[in-house]
């Protein structure tokens, strides 16, 4: 079959590109199946979450968790899975004879992203020919090459093999690979061009784990340990979004305000970081004191402390170890009328501009989706928090105490602390365990550890969410000296930072790379001690 006739097939087949033709596979054409000996391609990269055609989604969820089986363990992954892989799985499945090789070029997050797991495992199944299934060769990681695509990319070579060579060590073998490291004069270079300008270190790769994530690294395979004590402690804060809705200020008057009933306005910087969608929404009326609390955003943290805290006007209350929420009827029958009339304000927003997947949820269920805003505990005395992601991982001790805004002279008071969804946060109530888990996540060997589990981006490593949890991070104990040596660590380093900011450490710089930096070098001496301390008790 020759590479004219192919592309003789695919020109006739009116307007079906040639991707569209190997997924779906359309014409049954049954003069390709499993005629080529290699196969060579970029496919599309798009996260199933983008595909907006319903009867497509459909089509792609059966082939993903029926036919090729690509997901394991949680199913909601799917929407962040990168369509990438079922176009390799697909292409090999149909159109690769047995023993014959397929090479792709596909995003690197499938190093280490969860809904990769199952790929890297090798725990899918071929859908048409069923006695196959892939074999890995070899893996390139051309992250480190520029010009190149918007993400960092990796090459995948794979062969066509009987299906019991799936199991065995194969999993566990190391997998040889190389990484790429250079500076390309334009994109498209010409294999001469790229020869020369790129470095080539020949490494092997092996499947890591971490508690119950993998990845492909490089170094010997660790021994599977046991996820952190506090992984199920963790939480997700609550989708405090659009934050032009629920983000506020109060405006300094020379008149003054009442702080019971203050007059309040979408915050400048919810509207200058808001989506398109929401950019010109802007709210201004009083509500009354007793819905104002305070939050942080990820890009407020910094090692053992934070910026300035944020308010924001939400519809609940404390109940026992939880909030409820109030909506505009409840709030009109109970006499609040300022929040009605704000909550009024917000369902007409939404629904005029809330995306087509949010169609079926009102402001208040997008605002407690997944009940991560009313399953918080106002009773909680402490809150350990750190960044869902970033290129480093940054954690501080909240105390869930009331908080005191100053607005122009007068005070004005929040009813305590709500983690927003951009962090993830653990209640305690023993200040010196809060200290003793800040510390540890702070520490450098936790991040060194933790970034072969993060995705990575244009700027580098991103994703942390639980992923740090899968570390044996062990539970707090009070009697280990190692362990209250690292709660005094914790409470010195916050303790320095709280008086460089009260001091205007911080002064105009708005970088909080910059900042957090500032405060690493700040805490050099206190740092090496707390990594050679956390080195001890991971083992």
């Amino acid at each position: 079959f020759t590479i004219t006739e192919a592309l003789k097939y695919f020109i006739d087949a009116d307007r079906d590109t040639i991707w569209a033709f190997v997924l779906k596979n359309i014409y049954k054409p049954l003069f390709f199946k499993s005629k080529f000996d290699f196969i060579i391609g970029n496919p599309p990269w798009i996260a199933y979450h983008f595909i907006e055609q319903p009867a497509y989604q459909e089509f792609l969820k059966k082939q993903v968790t029926q036919n090729y089986r690509l997901l394991t363990g949680r199913g909601e992954l799917i929407t962040h899975l990168e369509l990438a892989t079922l176009f390799l799985v697909r292409a090999a499945d149909l159109y690769l004879k047995s023993g014959g090789t397929i090479a792709f070029v596909l995003p690197k997050s499938l190093f280490s992203a969860d809904q990769h797991d199952g790929l890297r495992k090798r725990a899918f199944n071929f859908s048409e020919d069923a006695q196959y299934h892939l074999s890995w060769r070899e893996v390139w990681d051309c992250e480190n090459v520029t010009p190149l695509f918007n993400v960092p990319s990796c090459v995948l070579i794979a062969d066509k093999r009987e299906f019991e060579t799936r199991t065995g060590t194969a999993l566990t073998a190391p997998l040889r690979g190389q990484i790429l490291r250079g500076k390309l004069e334009k994109k498209n270079a010409a294999l001469a061009e790229a020869e020369n300008a790129l470095a080539i270190e020949d490494v092997e790769f092996t499947l890591h784990t971490r508690g119950k994530r993998s990845f492909w690294g490089t170094g010997a395979r660790t021994a599977t340990q046991a996820a952190s004590y506090y992984k199920a402690k963790f939480a997700q804060g609550a989708t405090i979004v659009p934050r032009s809705f629920w983000f506020v200020e109060v405006k300094p008057s020379p008149l003054g305000f009442n702080p019971d009933l203050p007059l309040l306005e979408t915050a400048t910087r919810a509207r200058e970081e808001a989506k398109d969608a929401y950019k010109t929404v802007f709210f201004k009326d009083t509500v009354e004191s007793r819905f104002l609390y305070a939050t942080l955003l990820s890009t407020d943290l910094l090692p053992f402390g934070h910026l300035d805290y944020r308010l924001v006007v939400l519809p609940i209350e404390p109940e026992e170890d939880h909030y409820k929420l109030i909506d505009e009827n409840k709030a009109r029958k109970r006499g609040y009328l300022n929040l009605a009339r704000w909550l009024a304000k917000v369902e007409k927003e939404w629904e005029k501009r809330r995306s087509t997947k949010a169609e079926r949820i009102d402001a208040l269920g997008w605002l407690d989706y997944r009940k991560k805003l009313t399953d918080q505990n106002p009773r909680g005395k402490y809150r350990v928090i750190y960044n869902t992601s970033g290129t480093f991982l940054t954690a501080a001790v909240v105390k869930n105490d009331d908080v005191v805004f100053s607005v122009g002279g007068q005070r004005i008071r929040a009813r305590g602390y709500v983690a927003d969804t951009k962090t993830y946060f653990c209640e305690l109530s023993n200040y010196q365990e809060a200290l003793y888990l800040a510390t540890v996540l702070n520490a450098g060997v936790i991040d060194k550890l933790v970034k072969p589990l993060q995705s990575r981006g244009l700027w580098g490593p991103r994703d942390i969410h639980k992923k740090v949890l899968e570390l044996p991070i062990p539970k707090f104990d009070a009697a280990n000296p190692t362990h209250k040596r690292l709660a005094e660590l914790g409470e010195a380093c916050s303790t320095k930072v709280a008086r460089w900011l009260a001091r205007g450490g911080a002064g105009n710089i708005t970088s909080i790379g910059k900042l957090r930096g500032m405060v690493r070098a700040m805490l050099k001496e206190e740092l090496a001690e707390i990594d050679a301390l956390v080195k001890e008790i991971l083992g």
